[in-house]
């Protein structure tokens, strides 16, 4: 007698056999046989079925509650630091554009072994994070390799490989801004004009894929450090830009000056800026002998310069004065001038005579006077 059947000797189905006698026919037998197994199939079936639906509402609801994020962009950038840092302070920097239904989010910025060197917690509303791959102003030389992660609820939802070049580029000094400051006058007025370098312009090419920051740069004039703030502070990958360089003190056109910038990664580029060249002639100098007093017949013990009588033609695009630039030698011996607190114009000419004091032992035959960059020389009769 059948008590059971094996479906695909997996699943067993329980059958309840009807008793029967000898008068039973065989045929009600097997009728009421199937009868019972197909209302076990169905409640087999219906079971089936209850745990398919616990196990898609469980699914459903772990879907519905499972953290997402969802990461647009990753690039390096400058970014500019905020309260409570101290402001103004510019870094090269990990941008993370994203979408999120939960925060907070923890980024984490590590080395490639596992080491932390930065880290951000994003909180509603924000969409972006910024992890900092370096100091301040500080260009990034020679290739580097990060790991950014995310976190939400302690669970690891985001992780992307960073790979950077470092900073490659060019740079090349093109030319001097001058402007003009105004020096007081004998009474006290700032009514002198003179011509100073006060710019320097370069142009910088940023071939890498970081940030290119002037401020890490060193400009030199003549050899010697300049302080100085760049129009711009940086310059992003794939920029061609021109900056102006301010320098916060004067640098007189009374001769030749080099200036150098030396961008760390990039290079050096050098430039050289003419002095201002009027024109001038010497028309006489006033030199008075020195004698011994009583001995007026004796020959003098020397000579006194008093003066010199100058024609200056302005040949320049800046006004121009005598208060810095204009010196007076004999040999290298050097006056004291005491210049007049007057100016020319461009195309401007004048005869002036300048007081000077010095003392030679000997009568001189030459007398050098130079204003700017033009130096003459005067020889005595």
């Amino acid at each position: 007698m059948i008590s059971s059947i094996d479906i695909d000797h997996k699943c067993y189905i329980p059958l309840q056999i009807p008793r029967h006698d000898a008068k039973t026919s065989r045929k009600n037998i097997i009728k009421e046989t199937c009868k019972h197994f197909l209302m076990s199939l169905v409640k087999v079936a219906a079971g089936i079925g209850a745990v398919v639906v616990i196990l898609l509402a469980v699914l459903v609801l772990y879907t519905a509650t499972k953290p997402s994020l969802t990461v647009k962009s990753v690039e390096v950038t400058d970014v500019e630091s905020k309260p409570p840092e101290v402001l103004g302070l510019h870094y090269p920097a990990i941008r993370i554009l994203f979408k999120t239904d939960k925060y907070p989010v923890k980024f984490y910025l590590m080395t490639p072994e596992g080491d932390m060197i930065n880290s951000y917690e994003a909180k509603l509303p924000e969409e972006t994070a910024y992890l900092a791959i370096g100091k301040p102003w500080e260009n990034i030389v020679g290739s580097r390799s990060y790991v950014v992660k995310a976190f939400i609820e302690e669970k690891e939802v985001f992780r992307r490989e960073v790979n950077v070049k470092g900073l490659s580029g060019s740079a090349r000094v093109l030319n001097v801004s001058i402007g003009t400051e105004l020096y007081p006058n004998l009474s006290g007025v700032k009514s002198i004009p003179e011509p100073v370098i006060n710019k320097i312009l370069i142009e910088v090419e940023n071939s890498g894929d970081v940030p290119l920051y002037l401020s890490s740069s060193v400009l030199s004039a003549d050899g010697n450090p300049l302080v100085f703030k760049p129009s711009k502070v940086a310059i992003m990958p794939g920029s061609r830009e021109k900056v102006e360089l301010s320098i916060p003190w004067v640098i007189y056109l009374d001769k030749r000056h080099v200036f150098t910038v030396s961008i760390p990664g990039i290079g050096n580029s050098s430039y050289t800026a003419e002095p201002l060249r009027p024109e001038v002639r010497v028309e006489s100098v006033g030199l008075r002998p020195n004698y011994i007093p009583g001995l007026r017949n004796a020959p003098p013990v020397g000579y006194f310069l008093d003066n010199v009588t100058i024609t200056v033609r302005n040949t320049e695009a800046y006004p121009i004065s005598f208060l810095h630039n204009f010196e007076v030698y004999v040999g290298d011996k050097k006056a004291i001038v005491f210049p007049p607190d007057i100016f020319l114009n461009p195309g401007e000419e004048r005869t002036l005579t300048i007081t000077c004091d010095l003392y030679v032992e000997k009568k001189p035959s030459e007398v050098r006077v130079k204003l700017y960059g033009t130096e003459v020389a005067y020889q005595v009769p």
